[in-house]
């Protein structure tokens, strides 16, 4: 759409900045900063608001001019797309964080980041599950389930949500709980897990956990992790595959990656084994006593123990929060993955990285967790009818590809799919993936039941039956 067929921007009483011809000379990620520069274009305009009111003229203009709404504020979707077709509207100005101690929550502004927010919490002597990066938004979390290193403790993200605040298309604001009813339940079921493109979700109540009840050793979470060459595959695998964590404390990791520059190894493949335990320093050599054998750290060129303030349990991965380059995340939900498949995986993931050094930053990352509790919240009325699916798959799977050119990242992503087909064969019962760890255009079957999409494509249609707001699934 030409800038010029735009009309009623007099009504946007916020700053606002049309994509005019001089702007697209501009490359689009240099215009509109995210993580991913893949599948973005110029939008139509951008629309930085800084009131609810505000909000509700952008629905009105958007509206108006045949536009796609977008909100946005973390940047991190990789499976959005942006075109001339799009109203972007940055969120960033909702940046909002409000503590009460009297009711273990904290009512949390769309603009928020998990650094800024986990920052706070940790201040004052709480938590809550948060996501992996420090970068992302905690409302954009939320909106697609919110996988965190804590899904064995707490379950995801939706499972501590407990209302959450939506503008919808006919610029109506409310607040959806568990204590709603009709159609605002659905509503609020939907958004915790399916909730991109049903409206614009300003602020969140979450439950809060006093760090106190987690008796840290020195107030620091313990982390454990072993480096092994290739030649030690085989053991890794093996230990991988076999172990199950029984602890809802324990987050067990392994990761392929290439080393980075600076290392003696710089640029050659390693194998990262990784746990994080959220509970005393003793607990958790009880809880994964197979990070001490001796036969396995013989074979690591490095065994770290290191105890991280809580503020700080993301700063380890900020490298990869950086924006630009093509990227993509691709996920799969698992029960299991044997030896011999990740030793394929591996092998196929060493042999692209190598055919296409600048998608070098490429990793695969298999993490296992117990789902007692996850399943346990899954009974409970308060969570049942959360779009969250697959309690009971412990093994998630997940391949954040990053190329410099989009050539590399198309064949990227070509041996990423070649990569889920050989983690999800023989997978008894139906494919899952989740929402935040979904490539663009995804089967919406693979995150969803058959009952819950059809439910959310009537949410789109009562909520919001003209289109208004972008969405990557109906």
């Amino acid at each position: 759409m030409a800038t010029t067929t735009l009309s009623g921007m007099d009504s946007l009483n916020c700053p606002f900045t049309i994509i005019d011809e001089t702007i697209k000379e501009r490359p689009a990620g240099e215009v509109l900063s995210r993580w991913s520069d893949a599948n973005i274009g110029h939008p139509a305009i951008i629309i930085r608001p800084n009131t609810e009111d505000h909000i509700v003229s952008a629905i009105h203009f958007a509206r108006q001019n045949g536009l796609s709404l977008l909100p946005a504020s973390g940047g991190h979707g990789a499976f959005v797309s942006i075109d001339s077709q799009t109203a972007y509207l940055d969120l960033k100005a909702f940046k909002s964080i409000q503590l009460d101690k009297s009711t273990g929550t904290v009512r949390v502004g769309a603009g928020t980041t998990t650094g800024e927010f986990v920052e706070i919490l940790a201040a004052e002597g709480y938590y809550t599950p948060v996501p992996n990066s420090d970068a992302v938004s905690v409302i954009g979390a939320i909106l697609g389930g919110g996988n965190s290193a804590q899904n064995g403790q707490h379950g995801f993200m939706v499972d501590s949500t407990i209302s959450l605040g939506v503008i919808t298309a006919e610029g109506k604001h409310r607040e959806v709980s568990s204590s709603s009813t009709g159609d605002e339940l659905a509503l609020y079921h939907a958004l915790c897990g399916a909730g991109h493109g049903l409206g614009v979700i300003t602020s969140a109540t979450i439950k809060i956990y006093p760090l106190a009840n987690l008796h840290l050793s020195d107030g620091k979470i313990w982390t454990r992790t072993l480096v092994f060459p290739p030649p030690a595959l085989d053991l890794v695998a093996d230990v991988f595959s076999a172990f199950q964590p029984t602890d809802g404390r324990l987050s067990f990791s392994v990761t392929f990656a290439r080393s980075p520059p600076g290392t003696p190894a710089a640029g050659k493949p390693v194998i990262v084994m990784s746990a994080t335990f959220y509970g005393p320093s003793s607990a958790a050599r009880e809880a994964a006593p197979l990070l001490f054998d001796e036969a396995l750290v013989q074979r690591a060129v490095k065994a770290d123990t290191v105890m991280v303030p809580c503020a700080d349990a993301n700063k380890g991965l900020a490298k990869v929060d950086v924006h630009g380059g093509f990227k993509s995340i691709t996920s799969a939900r698992l029960h299991a993955v044997p030896a011999d498949y990740i030793r394929e995986v591996f092998k196929l993931w060493v042999d692209i990285t190598d055919a296409l050094p600048d998608a070098g930053r490429s990793v695969v990352v298999l993490t296992k967790f117990d789902t007692s509790v996850m399943q346990d919240n899954g009974r409970e009325e308060a969570h049942a009818g959360k779009f969250l699916e697959a309690r009971d798959r412990g093994v998630t799977v997940m391949v954040p590809a990053w190329a410099v050119t989009t050539e590399s990242y198309e064949r990227m992503m070509e041996s990423v799919d070649a990569f889920m087909e050989v983690v999800r064969r023989g997978q008894a019962g139906k494919v899952w993936s989740f929402p935040n760890g979904m490539k663009v255009r995804a089967d919406l079957g693979e995150l969803f039941g058959g009952e819950r999409v059809a439910e959310l494509k009537r949410l789109k249609g009562l909520f919001d039956p003209e289109g208004v707001f972008w969405s990557p699934y109906v």
